[in-house]
C-alpha cells in the first residue's frame, strides 16, 4: 500500500500536481502582471505591492479590503505602470481561492459599478467601469482571479491600453 501511495506521489508530481494539492506557483498573482514592455511603451513604476493574508490587504486598500477577504481573499499583487505621455495604470490581481468565489466578488453589489457595460473575449466574466471621470477600469473574472486595471486617460486609446493589459493577464491566466 505505501508503495501505491509512493507511486501515485511521484506521478502527480511528475505531471505537475502534487500530493498536497498544491498551486501552479506561476499563478501567483504577481507572477501574472506585466513586465516592462510587454504592453510596448510600458513600464513599471514603484514596487510590487503584494498581500498574502487580511493584514496586509488592509495596509494597502484599507476600507475595500472587506469586499475581498468576504470573497475568500487569498492573494493579491498590484502594479503601478507608466506609458506614453506619462500617463499611469494600474493592474490588480486577486486569488480569490476559488471561482465562485472570484464570480460572488464581482457580481457583489458593492463592487459593481455604474455605469457600466459588459466585454466579451476577456476571461470568464468581464466590464468595462465608466462611472470615472479621468479614467477607465476593466474588471473581469478568470478562474479563481479578480482583476481591475484602471488607467488615468478617459480616451478610447486609454481603454484600448487597458484592454491590452487584460488580455495579456487572462491569456497567462490560461
Amino acid at each position: 500500500m505505501k508503495i501505491c501511495a509512493l507511486t501515485l506521489s511521484l506521478l502527480l508530481i511528475y505531471c505537475g500536481g502534487s500530493p498536497s494539492g498544491g498551486r501552479d506557483r506561476s499563478l501567483e498573482p504577481a507572477n501574472l502582471l506585466p513586465e516592462d514592455d510587454d504592453i510596448q511603451g510600458w513600464r513599471r513604476s514603484g514596487e510590487v505591492r503584494t498581500a498574502s493574508d487580511p493584514d496586509e490587504l488592509y495596509s494597502y486598500i484599507d476600507g475595500e479590503a472587506v469586499l475581498y477577504t468576504d470573497h475568500g481573499f487569498e492573494s493579491y499583487a498590484s502594479q503601478l505602470y507608466t506609458g506614453p505621455g506619462g500617463v499611469e495604470l494600474e493592474v490588480a490581481v486577486y486569488d480569490q481561492g476559488s471561482p465562485e468565489d472570484a464570480r460572488a466578488l464581482y457580481e457583489d453589489p458593492r463592487v459593481v459599478p455604474s455605469p457600466s457595460r459588459a466585454l466579451e473575449d476577456i476571461g470568464d466574466v468581464a466590464r468595462v467601469d465608466e462611472g470615472g471621470l479621468f479614467h477607465y477600469g476593466v474588471e473581469f473574472v478568470k478562474g479563481r482571479f479578480f482583476v481591475r486595471v484602471t488607467v488615468q486617460d478617459k480616451t478610447e486609446d486609454g481603454l484600448n491600453t487597458a484592454l491590452l493589459f487584460a488580455i495579456r493577464i487572462d491569456r497567462s491566466i490560461g
